[in-house]
């Protein structure tokens, strides 16, 4: 039951008030009341009342009145946060941020329409590499929607990803002489990390993420082993944070070649000189490989910068950061290594991965062995 009020403000205004009742809350068990204020005439004190009630009765207590994509975004990535890692946060909303909520977030979710959403997605294609991804965070967002019910459909679902277009792509990995003279060149510089950390990925296949977040106490230099079972990255407030691999395959053991093993047995020890000068104790197992001048874990950024340097003293053909795992994996293939040794090697989850970089080896190696059989032919 509902009571009405009037009151006086300081400035003598008077106003109405009510009080009203709104049940009981069946989830805590507590009965619920309300005071509402501010109303100019008891009618519009008695109306609102109604409204309260109905409001009630159709949405329940509790619930929050979701209107635009941006309200349902964020309700979203709360949820979201629970169910993936930091860094996967992260990714999604910085897509979101720069690409998504420019166009969607002040729609309000009842106008949202599959024609709406199939021009957004055709105008994505255009611009980013990244589109079929922004589509599907759309699509989780509005899905979401529907499992609240707070939306019936979800138009984003009903839209038709467009064809990749049809480009010539580039080839990111090394022949192993490309590798060669970019290891010589890395060589060179004065930053001695850069050298030691291509060097690393180029014959582990490692991701950079994985070797941003090695410890000594992860290198067993008497059996050779390299364990890998962390992951370098930020998260969404640009924290560096170390968390568990990308995927359950990705924690692997790998053996170490003699001259990797040398490599980072001279760095150990240069390490150890370089920092107590600076009166830094590194020898402690937990010392992570590569740090900075104060001892402070890299941003995984740090790599751009360390390949671009070397760009900058070579012509040679460019190749991103994760380019060296490609190269690892093509030239473990030309050695003559099988699909399962890559592919427990490198952690590939899916032997697809793995697949996609071997047809591009046995392209090469088809035309090679056409070209023996002509040449033995006509020799």
């Amino acid at each position: 039951m509902a009571t009405f009020k009037q009151y006086e403000l300081k400035n003598g205004t008077k106003k109405w008030l009510f009080k009203t009742y709104l049940g009981t809350d069946e989830v805590t068990g507590k009965q619920l009341q309300t005071t509402r204020r501010n109303f100019n005439t008891r009618k519009e004190a008695v109306l609102a009342e109604k409204r309260l009630q109905y409001d009630v009765i159709e949405n329940g207590f509790n619930k929050k009145k979701i209107v635009t994509f941006g309200e349902l975004y964020n309700l979203w990535l709360d949820q979201y946060r629970l169910s993936v890692k930091p860094s996967t946060v992260a990714a999604a909303n910085n897509h979101a941020k720069r690409q998504i909520l420019p166009i969607f977030k002040d729609i309000k979710l009842n106008k949202l329409s599959v024609s709406f959403c199939q021009t957004t997605v055709n105008e994505w294609q255009s611009k980013y590499k990244s589109y079929g991804y922004l589509r599907l965070l759309v699509n989780q967002v509005l899905k979401y929607g529907v499992s609240l019910e707070l939306i019936e459909s979800n138009p984003m679902g009903k839209t038709t990803l467009p064809r990749k277009k049809e480009s010539e792509k580039k080839i990111n990995y090394y022949s192993k002489e490309e590798l060669q003279n970019f290891l010589l060149t890395a060589k060179k510089l004065s930053d001695q990390k850069i050298f030691i950390f291509f060097r690393l990925i180029a014959y582990t296949g490692m991701r950079k993420s994985e070797a941003l977040a090695l410890q000594w106490k992860d290198i067993n230099f008497d059996k050779q082993l390299l364990t890998i079972g962390k992951t370098l990255s930020v998260d969404e407030h640009a924290k560096v944070i170390v968390q568990t691999p990308k995927t359950a395959t990705s924690a692997r053991t790998i053996s170490l070649d003699d001259g990797t093993v040398q490599i980072l047995r001279e760095w150990r020890r240069e390490q150890k000189k370089r920092y107590f000068v600076h009166g830094r104790n590194t020898s402690n197992i937990d010392q992570f490989i590569f740090t900075t001048a104060d001892n402070k874990i890299f941003t995984p950024s740090i790599t751009q910068w360390w390949i671009e340097s070397v760009y900058k003293r070579t012509d040679l053909r460019k190749i991103t950061v994760h380019g060296f795992r490609h190269t690892h994996c093509s030239l473990l293939f030309e050695s003559g290594a099988s699909l399962q040794e890559v592919q427990e090697r490198l952690g590939h989850r899916d032997i697809k991965t793995t697949m996609n970089i071997y047809t591009h080896v046995t392209e090469k190696t088809i035309k090679r062995t056409g070209d023996v059989f002509a040449n033995y032919m006509e020799s």
